[in-house]
């Protein structure tokens, strides 16, 4: 299944990572970028749940940037409170873990929303079933734990009531212990609970973009957003971007000189205008309003 799917590329990434990069870069900059191309920007801020090593360095490095874990440090646990960090963070990120807190789920995506600013969101990819059906597999959790019994793990939960139930129908991924599964989300099911949750919308992302390696041609997890309002930057990440791209813009005006006196000896100056039409940076600049426009001679 894709919640297994392994890596199918030398960085590490699969289907589901790349498509929440690339719902990440949307959101952010209105345009699909490679994270190695992201521009640094410390002032925007996010929080990671238990993110895979191979983006949460490179994102860790381009923002202010926090990857946390349930089990061990940094601990971030969704399901109690953080009044202190309320209305703090740009972004969270889960890949294919929502499916492995404790219930009841609610609690958990009420956190993160609380978390957001006013215009953040919540970037995820979850396993959902194919039926629509939502499948909360210990809806009675209270106090548990997963023990070894003979060649397999079981569940001891002491319900509220104080009954005890023991189940040994156990689903992990990747491994025992915190990944045991306990849920499969329908996606209407999944879409009602973050509206609930306090997100204005909810984006799911299902064409195919085989130009960045997302395919949906099998069993797979569904990447999406969810909004509390459409995403803006602020003032300081904007000067921080403008910043950015003159610093790029002065490299490129630099090479550009030298590579145009070059190119002048020979004749060919639209053959320098198109390189520098070309830039990655000038083109983000310009989807943000900022920066020269090139007219190539003809």
């Amino acid at each position: 299944m894709f919640r297994t799917e392994p890596a199918t590329c030398a960085c590490g990434s699969n289907v589901r990572l790349r498509a929440l990069i690339h719902l990440l870069s949307l959101e952010l900059f209105g345009q699909s970028l490679p994270l190695i191309d992201f521009p640094k920007l410390k002032a925007i801020r996010g929080l990671g749940m238990s993110d895979h090593t191979g983006y949460a360095a490179i994102l860790a490095d381009k923002f202010d940037y926090t990857n946390t874990f349930y089990d061990r440090e940094p601990r971030f646990d969704f399901t109690e409170e953080h009044p202190r960090q309320y209305g703090a963070y740009d972004f969270v990120l889960s890949a294919d873990v929502i499916e492995h807190i404790a219930p009841p789920i609610d609690r958990a995506l009420d956190e993160v929303c609380r978390l957001l600013k006013p215009n953040g969101f919540f970037g995820l990819t979850i396993y959902c079933n194919p039926h629509d059906c939502m499948r909360e597999h210990f809806p009675e959790l209270h106090e548990f734990r997963v023990v070894p019994l003979g060649d397999r793990e079981v569940l001891i939960n002491r319900r509220a009531d104080g009954s005890l139930e023991i189940r040994d129908d156990l689903v992990f991924h990747g491994g025992s212990g915190a990944t045991l599964e306990m849920r499969e989300f329908g996606i209407s099911e999944l879409q009602s609970k973050l509206l609930a949750a306090g997100f204005l919308s909810v984006h799911f992302l299902s064409e195919n973009i085989s130009d960045i390696g997302v395919l949906f041609d099998a069993d797979v997890s569904q990447p999406l957003v969810a909004r509390k309002q459409p995403f803006t930057m602020d003032r300081c990440a904007i000067a921080q971007l403008v910043n950015a791209w003159r610093a790029a813009a002065d490299e490129i005006a630099a090479a550009g000189e030298s590579a145009l006196r070059a190119e002048a000896l020979a004749g060919d100056l639209k053959a320098q205008m198109r390189f520098a039409s070309q830039s990655r940076w000038l083109r983000l600049g310009r989807s943000l309003g900022i920066g020269p426009k090139f007219v190539i001679p003809e």
